[in-house]
């Protein structure tokens, strides 16, 4: 029973952590881009349901975000 439990934490903690990824990688996009990124953000239902090559990449650009502020971070509090 707990495999079942732990499969569903690492389900669910996969798909809040992309959801966050996405949106922030959307909202990096339109920073960058100056508005002109017209990509809308999706809401939770229909980012599931999109699993597209543009997505993934979204994603990423979300994660790199995420990991150059907590080197950032990491580097002024040295």
């Amino acid at each position: 029973m707990s495999v079942f439990v732990e499969i569903f934490t690492w389900l669910l903690v996969d798909t809040i952590l992309g959801f966050l990824f996405y949106s922030t990688g959307c909202v990096v996009l339109k920073v960058v881009t100056f508005g002109q990124f017209k990509n809308d953000i999706k809401d939770f239902a229909s980012f599931k349901v999109s699993k597209a090559k543009t997505v993934n990449l979204i994603c990423l650009l979300g994660a790199c975000f995420y990991v150059a502020l907590i080197t950032l971070m990491a580097y002024l509090s040295h």
